[in-house]
């Protein structure tokens, strides 16, 4: 009777055990390609200095080939990169550059990158409740939910600060928004990333990039 109570105990156990390996896995599975890739989002924020909003369109199509555009109330600009070279239209003057490109990140691509665990050390999933696990790394705290497979919030502090951020999903499990509020002192700023698109770049048009 015992060691049916202890099988039982560790077949209990072992059903809510879940490793890193595979959460990275189901979370790559379900990702798109980074480097084919089409999106529209519009950013939020919102803190003491007022209210200011960001529109970014970028699309990717291999390595070597990025389409962006950024309009914000300080800057209105498309950037198209094809190969070893980059060229800037400023949308307010349609003043022209054409500048050398060696491979930097552009800081729109940043906007692409919504999995923590891309990067960074990590520790395995400790079962919280239902589908909901916790995981524990150098860069904070994420909650990772088994069933639907993916990151529900991740929170992170330090001496001079505490985040939490918020995912949201529509019904096809496709990240809608990012709920970031970030609490320094007595201040908090709210910033809110709306994905107005995301898809496969595959039908955007190659002579796009051409210049």
């Amino acid at each position: 009777m015992r060691k049916l109570l202890l099988s039982i105990l560790f077949l209990s156990i072992s059903s809510f055990a879940l490793s890193l390996n595979q959460v990275r896995a189901d979370l790559k599975t379900s990702a798109l390609a980074q480097d084919s890739i089409e999106m529209s989002i519009r950013t939020t924020v919102n803190s003491s200095a007022g209210k200011q909003t960001v529109s970014i369109y970028m699309v990717k199509k291999g390595a070597s080939k990025i389409y962006t555009e950024m309009k914000a109330p300080f800057i209105s600009q498309r950037s198209i990169v094809n190969g070893s070279r980059m060229k800037v239209v400023d949308l307010k003057t349609n003043k022209i550059h054409v500048l050398p490109y060696n491979g930097e990140v552009l800081g729109t691509k940043t906007y692409s990158r919504f999995n923590p665990l891309d990067s960074g050390d990590w520790q395995e999933p400790v079962f919280v409740s239902e589908n909901l696990y916790k995981i524990m790394g150098t860069k904070g705290t994420a909650y990772y939910n088994s069933k639907n497979k993916r990151i529900e919030k991740f929170e992170s502090s330090d001496a001079e600060k505490s985040s939490l951020t918020t995912f949201t999903y529509d019904a096809e499990n496709n990240l809608k928004t990012m709920e970031v509020s970030v609490i320094a002192g007595d201040m908090e700023t709210k910033v809110t990333t709306e994905i107005l698109a995301l898809r496969s770049s595959k039908k955007f048009p190659d002579k796009l990039f051409e210049f």
